[in-house]
């Protein structure tokens, strides 16, 4: 079961079988995660260079491909962690048990 660990952030101390179940995502949470991205590729791709205030364009750029790159990652674990969640014959394992 979940445990809350004491730190300066909070994060909880997961079992391999939780933190495996907890990164697969719903269809409708994969939806609304491709839909922000696709949000923010778009707001990438708008960002105009100004050559008197370049920094804040690498700043600005840079927060986005952040943000993408995260968005990715998430979209990405879930899959891998649902494939693992799965047997090859279709059959869904629970770890738990």
């Amino acid at each position: 079961m979940a445990q809350l660990n004491i730190n300066m952030f909070s994060s909880y101390h997961l079992s391999d079988s939780e933190s495996l179940q907890g990164s697969v995502y719903t269809f409708l949470q994969k939806c609304v995660l491709q839909n922000q991205l696709a949000v923010l590729a778009h707001e990438k791709i708008g960002l105009e260079y100004n050559p008197n205030d370049s920094m804040k364009f690498l700043q600005e750029e840079s927060y986005k491909r952040g943000q993408l790159d995260m968005i990715q990652y998430l979209l990405e674990n879930s899959e891998a962690s649902e494939k693992l969640l799965t047997e090859p014959n279709g059959e869904v394992i629970d770890p738990l048990i």
